[in-house]
């Protein structure tokens, strides 16, 4: 049985660690001449505030949003001219459902998504987009444990 991924989605929050999976990502693009998917979620923060900072919160969000499909675009122009790539800027309240929706939705053959390497309290506390994806996913997920600087 060949594999063959004809749609690959990235996901990524834009940080260092998390890009330090784009050149996974861009290389089966490459290989299997796939469409690339640039994919971020812009977490709604009604787990960290009150009724009255949730509206604050959010709209400063949004207010943020332009920025960051801008970055998400730049990144997907980054591609090599022999990968078509394209963006999209979620809005969700769960991270991983959403990056997991959107692939089905897409028909993605693919998810490349880094992990932070976060342990004890902090991964209790945060959870791991990555772990839950693993779980929920009915589309294969290639993690890239990110390289510490050098």
């Amino acid at each position: 049985m060949a594999i063959e991924y004809r749609k690959i989605l990235f996901a990524t929050d834009l940080s260092d660690l998390s890009l330090q999976a784009w050149p996974h990502a861009v290389a089966l693009a490459e290989r299997f001449e796939a469409e690339l998917l640039v994919v971020t979620v812009i977490e709604e923060p009604y787990a960290f505030a009150d009724a009255g900072d949730y509206s604050l919160l959010l709209r400063t969000l949004r207010e943020l949003r332009p920025a960051i499909e801008q970055r998400v675009a730049e990144l997907a122009k980054k591609a090599p001219a022999a990968v078509r790539a394209r963006g999209a800027v979620l809005e969700a309240s769960r991270v991983a459902y959403a990056l997991q929706e959107h692939a089905v939705k897409e028909r993605c053959d693919l998810i490349v998504v880094a992990t932070h390497g976060r342990g004890g309290l902090q991964h209790l506390l945060l959870g791991s987009v990555t772990e839950k994806l693993l779980r929920l996913s009915p589309i294969p997920v290639l993690a890239v444990r990110p390289q510490p600087s050098r």
